[in-house]
């Protein structure tokens, strides 16, 4: 099975009644934990596979658990509401018998309106910014082997940060940060998998932005960041075989919580979605162990 169907696959799930699902996890930056990201992706994708003629334009996620790399994720979806223009469906991913998500996802017809967004920021073009496997070098001498091989190796997607790539920055800097990022093989433009795919990228190098301001205390001692809370608005179509610029900064850090905001732009300059995320940022004491691992 190639890397792109493998992917595909793990999103699609398995279904195993009309409103139950169980998925499986690829690969993760952490050794003993989950990529966020997936578990959002493959959450959106049970709740698409329960709605017909509709895409999702909205969800918000709780996120509530690690998960281990292990065992299988099981996916079961409520259905809300069926309304004459709106559908919604509530998820809840469980791994062990413990709830490890809960999302909340709407969908709504193809319609036309009307038509407002912001000017995306002007940046030069994807191929002026190098790709994330032209850092393995810098990856490899700060120990990041595995995130090196979820980032670049067994990524479907390729990723060309604007700035130093926040995994490897050991100085401060403003909380912003910018990337263009496609998928690297056609992927299915089926809308609804598109979808599913955006989620699994919005939850990539998010909360991370926020500790940007404070690399310098994060790489000398024991740190912990997590995804709290998820939130994605899906305004225009999207298709990830083509470049999409991902705008993200961090409004507030305060009380071990960050928030951060993010917009996504076809390389056109439509403005094709919305996220914003708290996480928990926060400095460990010393001999203390983080209970989650950095999102990739």
């Amino acid at each position: 099975m190639s890397l792109v169907d493998d992917f595909i696959s793990h999103l699609m799930l398995e279904r195993i009644a009309s409103n139950e699902f169980v998925g499986y996890s690829r690969y993760s930056a952490a050794k003993n934990h989950i990529y966020g990201g997936q578990v959002l992706g493959q959450a959106l994708s049970a709740a698409n596979q329960t709605v017909e003629g509709r895409l999702c334009h909205s969800l918000s996620a709780q996120f509530l658990r690690a998960g281990n790399l292990e065992g299988a994720i099981h996916f079961k979806v409520a259905n809300l509401r069926d309304g004459r223009n709106f559908s919604v469906r509530r998820v809840t991913a469980k791994q062990q018998g413990r709830v490890l998500l809960t999302l909340e996802a709407s969908f709504h017809i193809e319609a036309e309106g009307f038509n407002l967004q912001p000017k995306m920021p002007e940046v030069l073009p994807p191929d002026s910014f190098r790709t994330m496997e032209s850092y393995r070098k810098a990856f490899d001498e700060l120990g990041l082997h595995r995130l090196y091989e979820f980032l670049a190796t067994n990524s479907v997607f390729d990723f060309r940060c604007l700035e130093l790539p926040s995994y490897l920055e050991l100085n401060n800097r403003p909380a912003v940060q910018r990337m263009w990022m496609k998928a690297k093989h056609d992927v299915p433009d089926d809308p609804a998998m598109q979808r599913s795919m955006l989620a699994f990228i919005s939850d990539h190098n998010f909360i991370r932005t926020a500790s940007l301001p404070y690399r310098n205390q994060i790489t000398s001692q024991a740190s912990q960041m997590a995804t709290l809370n998820h939130t994605m608005w899906i305004h225009r179509p999207v298709n990830l075989n083509n470049w999409h610029l991902y705008d993200m900064h961090s409004a507030s850090c305060f009380g071990d919580r960050a928030l951060v905001m993010g917009h996504v732009y076809a390389e056109t300059g439509e403005l094709v979605a919305t996220m914003v995320q708290e996480g928990l940022l926060r400095l460990l004491g010393d001999g203390v162990n983080a209970a989650f691992s950095e999102n990739a």
